[in-house]
């Protein structure tokens, strides 16, 4: 992939089952220390980046893409594909005569209309009318204060979605007053589980990844796993016979798939196998596990660390907590993981940790928390770091689509 800076991050935003809806592209300033914002550049860059240097079906996997409309963007709009596009209009963004002219002409055009932070005025009116989203920043909200906002916009024919959604509690009050979209952090913060005993499946897919993780897991043993469990020895063997590991016989056995894999090899497979068919999660928590472990394992390799196989584990099993529904903390007690990477999942010590804490700060798009000082100490510039969330975003959908088929 070329090594010019690719400027986006993007966000997922979910039904009310918690299937991914559409993605809000995110704009990623190239010197976040010392970029003076401009709404109109940040669009710009942001658009360019997703529909030419990547393609906007990759980015978004073929969902709609939520893009922030400026006022410029909104009077002189690109010439977008309306199956592809939300606008989203900033709550900065003056609603005068020219903007509703702008925006009623995209309505007409068939474009999605959204309202980003909104907060009742009057001045909105004209909006309103024409929007089919209403986003309502619900961590602002105080008191009684989202249950008014709802009962006022309730004469209007909108959907409302719901971001910042940070716990399960705030998720379902939502879903209580009509929210029918949703967007924040609440999958990696996990509703607690009292008293009730754990799924026998889930049982079995601690069994396989405690034991993936095991130093002295042995050929043997990974076999006697993976023959018990049909689906997972049909998704070994159809890695084994894709191009990357094709060999001139076929691999008719696990046996066989195991010696050509290798044991590193095998363990990523076989742990992401085992958490995509924890069915009762969104597809996309997985592809966002994916693309997370497989940036810190690229970046390890980039900067000559000597085990990016335990900066793929710690980007992997950062997410636990979200696929188990317990505390990460518990968790971690029955898997076999040595000290310095329970410090970078439960602590984000050491240089794993660290890595792990801006990687996820980039996933978020929250630039101001990456310091970029220790990264270049380390050898990760910003060229470098964007190349690797773009490989691992594009390897992550990649595998989704063997995953689950």
């Amino acid at each position: 992939m070329d090594s010019t800076n690719i400027l986006l991050a993007r966000q997922p935003i979910y039904d009310r089952d918690l299937n991914l809806h559409a993605y809000e592209l995110l704009f990623r300033p190239p010197h976040p220390s010392d970029w003076i914002w401009d709404g109109d550049i940040a669009t710009s860059q942001l658009v360019i980046n997703a529909f030419t240097e990547i393609g906007i079906d990759k980015v978004c996997d073929n969902k709609t893409a939520f893009i922030n409309f400026t006022r410029k963007w909104l009077i002189s709009p690109p010439p977008f594909d309306a199956q592809h596009v939300t606008v989203e209009i900033l709550e900065d963004v003056e609603p005068d005569e020219e903007v509703i002219a702008g925006v009623t002409a995209m309505a007409k055009a068939g474009f999605t209309i959204a309202l980003d932070d909104f907060e009742f005025d009057e001045k909105w009116h004209p909006l309103l009318k024409m929007a089919d989203i209403v986003k309502v920043d619900v961590l602002a909200q105080k008191g009684e204060s989202l249950e008014q906002l709802v009962a006022k916009l309730a004469p209007y024919n909108i959907r409302l979605l719901a971001e910042k959604v940070e716990d399960y509690d705030m998720l379902e009050r939502c879903k209580a007053l009509g929210f029918e979209l949703f967007q924040g952090f609440f999958l990696a913060r996990p509703q607690n589980v009292h008293g009730d005993s754990m799924p026998t499946n889930k049982i079995v897919v601690m069994r396989l990844l405690a034991e993936l993780q095991n130093p002295d897991a042995s050929v043997a043993k990974l076999e006697d796993i993976i023959s018990n469990d049909i689906a997972l020895s049909t998704k070994i063997l159809r890695i084994c016979n894709t191009a990357q590991y094709a060999t001139q016989s076929k691999i008719d056995s696990i046996r066989r798939a195991v010696v050509l894999l290798g044991m590193n090899t095998l363990r990523q497979w076989s742990s992401l196998i085992a958490l995509s068919r924890m069915s009762d999660k969104p597809s996309e928590l997985i592809c966002l596990t994916l693309s997370r472990a497989k940036m810190m394992e690229l970046l390890a390799k980039a900067v000559g660390k000597d085990n990016p196989d335990a900066y793929f584990t710690v980007g992997m099993f950062s997410f636990i907590d979200a696929f188990f529904d317990q505390p990460i903390e518990t968790l971690l007690q029955s898997l076999p993981f040595e000290n310095a990477i329970n410090d970078a999942l439960l602590h984000y010590e050491g240089d794993t940790g660290k890595l792990l804490r801006y990687v996820i700060a980039h996933e978020r798009g929250q630039w101001e928390e990456i310091n970029w000082t220790y990264l270049e100490g380390n050898g990760i510039n910003e060229a470098l770091f964007e190349q690797a969330y773009m490989e691992a975003l594009v390897w992550s959908t990649d595998v989704m689509k063997s995953l689950l088929e």
